[in-house]
C-alpha cells in the first residue's frame, strides 16, 4: 500500500509531459473560471480598502510583493478555501512581473481580472498559468512559454526575454506537496525570485538571490522543485501602463 502511494504520488510530476497538465488546468478554468459580477465588484470595493498603502503594510507602491502569507483577508474568488493568501500566487505573481518591466498596476484591478476569467475551481486551485500569459499579450506584451525540464534550454530562454512566470512542483516526486507561481525578475543580467517564502537575514520575507541563471535561480527555490512551464515576457516599446 505504501508502495502504491508513493507511485500514485509521483506520477503527474514525473510522468505527465507539462503541456497536458498545462491543458488541463486550461480547461478546467474555462469551465469554473467566472466569478459572478456582484461578488467581483463586492471583493474589488473591500479589497481597494484593505490594500490602501495608508492603512496597512501589505501592499507598497513600486515594491514587489513577497509576503503572500500575510493576504488572508484579501479577498479572491468563491471557492470557500479561496483567499489571496491560499490561492493567490499566480495573481501576485503577474503583479510582480507588471513591476519587473517597469510599469504600474493596481492590485485590486488585477484580482478583479482574473476572478472574471481564468480562476480555477472558482478560484480554489488558483489561476491557470496560461491565463497570465494570456493578459500580458493582450496588453501588448510579448509573451512565449517554455515547458521543457532541460537546464541548457532554461538558460537559453533565460537570456532571451525581460522577466518571468515559473509554475513549479514544490517536489518532483510528490503531487500532495502542490503547484506554485513566482515571478523571476532580472537585473543587469542577474536574476532574482519573488515571493518564494524566502526569509531573509532579518527575518522577514523578501527577494532570493541574485544568480547568474535562470536555471540556476529555479534550483535555488528548492531542493525538490521542478518547472511545470515558464513564460518569458517583453514589453513592447509602445506600451506604457497595465491595468
Amino acid at each position: 500500500m505504501f508502495t502504491r502511494l508513493n507511485l500514485w504520488k509521483r506520477v503527474i510530476p514525473e510522468l505527465v509531459p507539462n503541456r497536458l497538465v498545462l491543458a488541463i488546468f486550461t480547461i478546467i478554468a474555462f469551465f469554473s473560471g467566472h466569478i459572478n459580477k456582484e461578488i467581483r465588484k463586492k471583493h474589488f470595493e473591500e479589497n481597494a480598502s484593505i490594500l490602501d498603502k495608508d492603512n496597512n503594510g501589505l501592499l507598497k507602491d513600486r515594491e514587489y510583493v513577497e509576503n503572500q502569507h500575510l493576504w488572508g483577508r484579501v479577498k479572491f474568488g468563491s471557492h470557500k478555501k479561496s483567499n489571496m493568501a491560499y490561492s493567490g500566487c499566480e495573481i501576485i505573481a503577474t503583479y510582480n512581473a507588471i513591476l519587473s518591466i517597469g510599469l504600474s498596476a493596481v492590485m485590486p484591478e488585477i484580482i478583479s481580472v482574473f476572478e472574471k476569467s481564468g480562476s480555477a475551481l472558482h478560484g480554489g486551485f488558483g489561476i491557470a498559468p496560461s491565463f497570465p500569459a494570456r493578459f500580458f499579450k493582450k496588453k501588448g506584451c510579448t509573451v512565449k512559454r517554455l515547458t521543457t525540464r532541460n537546464r541548457q534550454r532554461i538558460d537559453s530562454f533565460g537570456k532571451e526575454h525581460e522577466t518571468f512566470l515559473l509554475t513549479f512542483y514544490w517536489d518532483k516526486k510528490d503531487i500532495t506537496k502542490q503547484l506554485h507561481t513566482v515571478n523571476i525578475s532580472k537585473i543587469d543580467g542577474k536574476y532574482l525570485v519573488h515571493n518564494a517564502y524566502h526569509k531573509a537575514e532579518n527575518g522577514r520575507f523578501g527577494a532570493m538571490g541574485p544568480y547568474n541563471t535562470l536555471a540556476e535561480a529555479i534550483n535555488a527555490i528548492g531542493e525538490n522543485v521542478t518547472p511545470m512551464v515558464i513564460y518569458g515576457i517583453d514589453k513592447n516599446k509602445n506600451l506604457e501602463e497595465v491595468g
